[in-house]
C-alpha cells in the first residue's frame, strides 16, 4: 500500500534463531535503487514509532531509507513472552541481519529511537551484528543499573513504577483483560499515589500478573549478577560502532546518556572511520520542546535534531563523507541562560575533571543556624573567611514528611528553601560570570544520629530577583556501619547530576543539604540501609538527625567544574 508518498508493507514476519516470529512494518521509498535500512525496535505498538520525539518513518523513507519498525518479543503482534531487556541482544542481532537482507537493501543498517527503543540499540550492538553500521540512541542507557534504574544510587521508583504499570497495561490488553488494562491506565494517571503506597515492592497484584520484572528491578538494589547480565556497555566497548548520543538536561535518563558517551570518549574513536557524538538539549523525556519547566528556552531549543540524525545516518549508511558530520564538535549542548547551543571537544568525565579547573566554595556557619534561606549559612571562596567559631549546623529528617523535589526541571526552589529541615548555604553575588560544565561535587563533614540516612545536596542559582533556580541534585548514604569516622564525624562525598550553565554576574551559588528529595529520589527510611527502602512499610519510616560542620578545620565544600579548564 501507499501512504504519504511512500510504500508500506505491514506485519512483515522475521523469524528468530529460536523460532519465535516478530512482526514489523516496513516503509520504503518509491522508485528503484538500493537503500540503507533504519531499524527501530519498540514495545509500545509499532504504529507509534517513537513519534513523540522522532520524525515519522515516512519522513526518513522520503529521504531514501528503508525504515523497519518492529514489535519486540511479546509485544504488539510479535510472538513470545516480553521480559524487559532480557532478550533484546540476541533478538536485535537477528533482526539487524534479517533487515540487511530485505529486498531493496544496500546491506547497511542503522538503529534509531529513544528510551526503550534506545536501550535495544545498545543490546543489539553489544553482540556486533556484521551489518550494523551506526546507532543513534536517545535518552537511554547502555548500563540499565547505573544509567536508568539507580542513577543516584537509589531506586528510581518515580519513573520505574509508573512505567511498569504502562507495560502491564499493554500486557493486559494483549491478554484480553480489559479490566486490568483500565486499572493499570488509572494507576499511571496518579503516580503520586503509587509512590506513597508502601512498601514499594508489595501490594501491586497487577504488576505481579503482567509485569513481574518490576520486582526484580526493586529487589536488586546493589549492582550484582542480575544487572551485570543487562549491562551492554562493556561488550560494546570491545568492538564499537559509531554512536550519536542524544540527551536532555531535564530527562530522567541523563545519567545513562552521559555515562555511555564518556566511556566511549575514553576509548578514543576520533577518526573518520569511527567517531561518536553527544548532543544535549533543554528537554524532558517528552516532549523535546522549548518550554520545559515553564521557562521559554527560545526558538533555537529544537537544535535541528531531525536533520542532525538524518545527516548522521547519511554519513555512515550512504557514504556521504563530506556532509559535515565528522567536522562537528564531539559535544554540543544547549546553555539555558544564554539560550544558545555551545560546543566542547570532550565531556568532562571524572578523570578529566580531576585535572581541570574547579571553583571551590566552602561551607561556613555563623552566629545563626543555617536552617532555611533566612538562616546564617554561607558559601565563601576563601578558607580564611570560614567562621571557625560557628557551631555545627543541624537538620532533622522525618521520613514520614520528606522534603520535596519533583523533577530536574529548572523550577524555583526559593519557597522550599524556607523550610528549617533544610540547611541553606548562599554565596556572595558573582562579580563575573561562571561557566560550569560537568558534575558538581560536594564534600561535607557530617555526623548522624539514628542513621544510616541520606545526605542530599541540591544546587540552585539565586538570581537577583529572588528566584532560586534548580540546577542539580545528588545524594549519598551516611551513618553506615564501617563509615570512615574521626571523633564521630565522617566526610560524605556526593556527585551531583551533570549540568552546563553560565551563571551570570550578580547571581549567587546556593547549596541545600537535607535528608530527602522526594519523589525524585527514593526516600531513605532511616535506621536501616537504603537497600531496604523498597520493602519498608509505613511503620518503618523513622527520624534521623544530621550535623554538618563548616568550621573548625572541617572544610566542607562544593566543587564546581569549570568549562575550558
Amino acid at each position: 500500500m501507499k501512504f504519504g508518498d511512500v510504500s508500506i508493507r505491514r506485519k512483515v514476519p522475521c523469524t528468530l534463531r529460536d523460532g519465535v516470529t516478530l512482526y514489523a512494518d516496513i516503509y520504503m521509498p518509491i522508485g528503484g535503487g538500493e537503500c540503507p535500512v533504519l531499524l527501530m525496535r519498540q514495545p509500545y505498538g509499532r504504529s507509534i514509532a517513537s513519534t513523540v520525539s522522532h520524525a515519522h518513518p515516512v519522513w526518513y523513507a522520503s529521504r531514501g531509507y528503508i525504515v523497519v519498525v518492529q514489535d519486540v518479543r511479546g509485544r504488539g503482534d510479535s510472538e513470545g513472552v516480553f521480559t524487559p531487556f532480557a532478550h533484546e541482544a540476541e533478538d536485535g542481532y537477528d533482526t539487524v541481519e534479517w533487515a540487511a537482507a530485505l529486498p531493496g537493501s544496500n546491506g547497511k543498517v542503522g538503529m534509531y529511537g529513544f528510551s526503550y527503543q534506545g536501550a535495544v540499540q545498545w543490546a543489539a550492538a553489544s553482540l556486533r551484528p556484521p551489518r550494523l553500521a551506526a546507532i543513534a540512541p536517545s535518552m537511554t542507557a547502555a548500563d540499565p543499573y547505573h544509567g536508568w534504574m539507580y542513577p543516584y544510587g537509589s531506586f528510581d521508583a518515580q519513573n520505574c513504577l509508573p512505567w511498569a504499570y504502562q507495560l502491564a497495561r499493554d500486557g493486559a490488553r494483549r491478554a484480553g483483560d480489559a479490566e486490568a488494562e483500565a486499572l493499570c491506565a488509572q494507576a499511571m494517571q496518579d503516580p503520586a499515589s503509587l509512590l506513597r503506597r508502601l512498601p514499594l515492592n508489595g501490594g501491586h497484584p497487577l504488576l505481579e500478573r503482567y509485569m513481574p520484572a518490576y520486582f526484580d528491578w526493586a529487589g536488586h538494589p546493589e549492582y550484582d549478577d542480575y544487572w551485570a547480565g543487562l549491562n551492554w556497555l562493556e561488550a560494546f566497548r570491545q568492538k564499537p560502532v559509531p554512536a550519536l548520543h542524544i540527551g536532555g538536561w531535564y530527562d530522567f535518563l541523563l545519567h545513562g546518556t552521559i555515562q555511555s558517551f564518556t566511556a566511549l570518549q575514553r576509548d578514543g574513536g576520533r577518526s573518520p572511520d569511527l567517531f561518536h557524538r553527544l548532543v544535549i538539549g533543554p528537554w524532558t523525556h517528552i516532549p523535546w520542546g522549548r518550554k520545559a519547566g515553564g521557562i521559554d528556552h527560545g526558538p533555537e531549543a529544537d537544535g535541528g535534531m531531525h536533520l542532525i540524525q538524518a545527516r548522521w545516518f547519511d554519513y555512515w549508511l550512504k557514504g556521504e563523507a563530506d556532509n559535515g558530520a565528522y567536522e562537528e564538535a564531539p559535544v554540543r549542548y544547549f546553555e539555558p541562560f544564554g539560550q544558545r547551543w555551545e560546543e566542547a571537544d570532550a565531556w568532562p568525565d571524572a578523570e578529566a575533571a580531576s585535572r581541570g579547573t574547579t571553583s571551590r566554595l566552602f561551607l561556613s556557619g555563623s552566629e545563626l543556624p543555617a536552617n532555611g534561606a533566612l538562616g546564617g549559612g554561607r558559601l565563601t571562596d576563601l578558607e580564611e573567611k570560614i567562621d571557625k567559631k560557628a557551631a555545627p549546623d543541624v537538620f532533622v529528617y522525618d521520613a514520614r514528611l520528606p522534603m520535596t523535589l519533583a523533577s530536574a526541571l529548572p523550577a524555583d526552589r526559593s519557597p522550599q528553601q524556607d523550610r528549617y529541615e533544610i540547611l541553606v548555604y548562599t554565596g556572595e553575588p558573582l562579580r563575573e560570570g561562571l561557566h560550569v560544565l560537568g558534575s558538581p561535587k560536594v564534600r561535607a563533614v557530617c555526623q548522624t544520629l539514628d542513621g544510616p540516612t541520606d545526605l542530599v545536596a541540591v544546587l540552585t542559582l539565586l538570581l537577583p530577583g529572588g528566584e532560586a533556580r534548580f540546577l542539580s541534585v545528588g545524594r549519598t548514604e551516611i551513618g553506615s556501619a564501617g563509615a570512615m569516622c574521626e571523633g564521630g564525624w565522617e566526610t560524605a562525598a556526593i556527585e551531583l547530576r551533570p549540568i552546563a550553565v553560565r551563571c551570570p554576574a550578580g547571581s549567587s551559588i546556593r547549596l541545600e543539604l537535607t535528608g530527602s528529595a522526594f519523589p525524585l529520589l527514593l526516600r531513605h527510611p532511616n535506621g536501616a540501609p537504603l537497600s531496604c527502602a523498597a520493602g519498608a512499610g509505613p511503620g518503618e519510616l523513622n527520624i534521623a538527625t544530621v550535623a554538618v560542620a563548616g568550621g573548625k578545620g572541617a572544610l566542607s565544600r562544593i566543587e564546581l567544574p569549570l568549562a575550558g579548564g
